[in-house]
């Protein structure tokens, strides 16, 4: 099986878990969820089950451009009602994603990573601000993977840059959907 089947699901399985978990905020959900959509087709892609490169590029695409700022806005500012009523998130994330697609449109390559990047540079700088350590421990390893996977970095044969991006990814989103949790726990 290839490297990037296996670390993809691996982040299917935390995307999924977060998404479907009724603890957490919409907003933390939706973006999950989008990034759920990239992973699963990642998974059929990279086993050769179906490969679909150009709808697994459209959600990662969505997750760069959408899930990120929404996950991002979530923790700028959590009592919003961005954060917490379906509507605003579902409206946040479809106009993110449109404009994402406009972007892709008029072949701006770099607005993905771009949106990506300041995203989650937003989430590390709030966490350094506020002295949240889970949030911040989450935004480095969602950090790595983004600059990682935008600098192309691979291990020998063994990790490809899609790796370092799914596994950093996993082990980021997996830390603030704990913060993200115990937030909602302590908030009823």
């Amino acid at each position: 099986m290839n490297s990037l089947a296996i670390t993809d699901s691996l982040l299917l399985i935390v995307t999924f878990l977060i998404a479907y978990g009724a603890k957490h905020p919409p907003s933390i959900r939706i973006a999950a969820g989008l990034f759920a959509a990239a992973a699963f087709l990642g998974v059929l892609r990279f086993t050769g089950i179906l490969p679909l490169p150009t709808m697994h590029s459209f959600f990662s695409g969505l997750g760069a451009t959408s899930a990120y700022p929404l996950l991002t806005a979530t923790f700028l500012f959590p009592s919003s009602v961005l954060a917490n009523q379906w509507r605003f998130s579902s409206i946040f994330a479809v106009i993110a994603g449109a404009l994402g697609l406009v972007a892709s449109a008029l072949e701006v390559g770099i607005w993905a990573n771009a949106v990506a990047l300041t995203s989650v540079a937003a989430l590390f700088l709030r966490s350094i601000l506020f002295r949240d350590l889970l949030v911040l421990i989450g935004s480095m390893s969602l950090l790595a993977a983004v600059v990682l996977f935008a600098l192309n970095v691979s291990f020998a044969s063994l990790l490809k840059p899609g790796d370092f991006l799914h596994l950093f990814m996993a082990v980021g989103l997996a830390i603030l959907g704990v913060k993200s949790r115990a937030r909602e726990s302590q908030a009823a």
